[in-house]
């Protein structure tokens, strides 16, 4: 068992390494979950590998180039990604405004060699996209090799300890040689200037061994693979904040005792090996949270709900307020349950890396202080996310828009595959639906003269309900002077028919699915 936290102290970071196809994450808080990384070797992530590419194509329509970087789908390149030659970008916001628009084909051409880094996996039929702005992340620093200024996180609020950072790094910068540029991480918001120093030198030395390979490797060719989730969640992650970082896994535990003694060696102590027989994400009561990620609707504390539908570019959360009705008056009982669902809706979207469009939809509400107090919670919630986001003002119907970075594939996606029977719709045809669908394609099969004999194989639903129309099945056969055949097969979803059309001579002529 683990030793109890330093005073004070309340979130763990628990890793599960033990099954080698897969490796979980997760960050707990007086025992509830926060964060969840999960990753399996089957689907490794690409996200900041960087590659030596070429330009295949630039399309002016799309204001984006693709770029062959060595994967089976060629890179996608939006304007807004490219690090034109020569360029500089624009000091003032007036000189921005006088700049002629930046155009993809004054930038790239077909045949240039690039550098470009993966910002976004691929999914689906896309490929992944690509940026030229690259970036190389430290423990608490992270280098800019094509943008030469000193940059701060946004999470570090403090102007005081801002304008010390800002200075610290520029007198780091200025003492060695090169026009990198630098963004000080949350993480070396309170750290001493000497962690910074040798957090500036190992980076340094990593682009220096990048721009080797990359004038000595091939194109395409990959010049720089980011670290795996273990390494790469501890060192984005990681926060004083965390009392234990518990692993279950040996080998992986002695990985990170290197990492801790070499960048982070004063929370040494904080990193223990998990070795009791009781799996630790079972010990700490983890799985049932998990579970909870994949379901579509989300309870809250007070009886009313969050239901989550996912569509392809959108993702809308319904806000329901239950049937327990505790409070004085609809307002009141609309602002307890919406306060409740903006905490746990940031939450999941943050669990699960919900990305792209945004839609809540809360309880209507009349007053508008009790509009601000659910957008403040929002707010609030978002400030714990490592994604970049957007919130909108809620509107007068309830509805709050946001626009999420997807920073990870998804636990979805990850854990799970589109059903083969509804193709990830969540629907099939009813019997009777795909019935009818089978009377109508015999009948346009039936027309053709190379055709005597008609072969429908489907499941076992559709065959009983196919032999309750044995009559106009019949029927058919005597008005065209052919046969139909219907096959049942066991295995067979029911939304699946097959048709097999077979000449005189028993030749098939044709087949089709529907």
């Amino acid at each position: 068992m683990t030793h109890p936290p330093p005073g004070g102290l309340r979130s763990k970071m628990l890793v599960n390494a033990l099954e080698k196809e897969e490796t979980r994450i997760a960050i707990v808080t007086e025992g509830r979950l926060e964060d969840f990384h999960i990753e399996r070797t089957s689907r490794e992530t690409l996200v900041g590998h960087i590659y030596k590419g070429r330009i295949e194509n630039v399309h002016p329509s799309l204001q984006a180039a693709f770029v062959a970087i060595g994967l089976e789908r060629n890179g996608f390149l939006h304007v807004s990604e490219v690090h034109g030659r020569n360029e500089r970008r624009p000091s003032t916001r007036l000189a921005r405004s006088r700049r002629p628009p930046r155009l993809i084909q004054n930038l790239v051409r077909p045949g240039d060699e690039v550098l470009a880094q993966v910002i976004r996996d691929p999914f689906g039929e896309k490929g992944p996209s690509v940026t030229m702005e690259l970036s190389l992340p430290g423990r608490f620093l992270v280098l800019t090799p094509l943008s030469p200024q000193t940059g701060i996180s946004k999470k570090i609020v403090d102007p005081h300890q801002r304008a010390q950072l800002r200075s610290l790094v520029r007198e780091l910068v200025a003492s060695k040689p090169g026009p990198e540029g630098f963004i000080v991480r949350t993480a070396g918001g309170d750290t001493d200037p000497q962690d910074l120093k040798a957090d500036l030198a190992y980076l340094t030395r990593v682009w220096a061994a990048i721009q080797a390979r990359a004038k000595a490797a091939p194109t395409p060719a990959l010049l720089y693979e980011e670290s795996d989730i273990v390494l790469r969640t501890v060192r984005d992650f990681f926060t004083k904040d965390i009392a234990e970082v518990i692993v279950d896994d040996r080998g992986v535990h002695e990985r990170l005792t290197e990492f801790f003694c070499s960048v982070m060696p004063r929370y040494l102590d904080r990193l223990k090996l998990y070795e009791s027989p009781t799996p630790v994400f079972h010990e700490y009561g983890l799985e049932e949270q998990i579970d909870q990620l994949h379901q579509r609707q989300v309870p809250l504390p007070s009886g009313g709900s969050v239901v989550m539908e996912p569509c392809e570019a959108l993702t809308a959360i319904d806000v329901n307020s239950g049937r327990l009705i505790r409070e004085s008056t609809p307002e009141d009982l609309a602002l307890k349950t919406n306060l409740e669902a903006a905490r746990e809706a940031m939450r999941q979207i943050r669990l699960r890396d919900i990305g792209g469009l945004i839609v809540i939809d809360f309880i209507d509400m009349k007053q508008k202080r009790h509009l601000a107090q659910v957008e403040h919670v929002l707010r609030e919630e978002a400030r714990r996310d490592r994604a970049q986001m957007v919130i909108l003002p809620m509107s007068l119907f309830c509805l709050t828009q946001i626009a999420r970075q997807k920073i990870r594939p998804s636990v979805a996606a990850v854990s799970h595959d589109a059903c083969p029977a509804c193709g990830g719709t969540g629907v099939v045809k009813s019997v009777e639906s795909i019935g009818l669908e089978v009377m109508r394609a015999l009948k346009s099969t039936m027309d053709r003269e190379d055709v005597v004999v008609v072969e429908v194989r489907v499941g076992p639903d559709v065959h009983a309900h196919l032999e309750r129309k044995k009559a106009e099945i019949e029927e058919l056969e005597r008005k065209y002077g052919k046969r139909i055949r219907y096959v049942r097969v066991r295995d067979q979803p029911d939304n699946r028919v097959e048709f097999g059309c077979y000449n005189a001579l028993g030749e098939k002529v044709f087949d089709f699915v529907r």
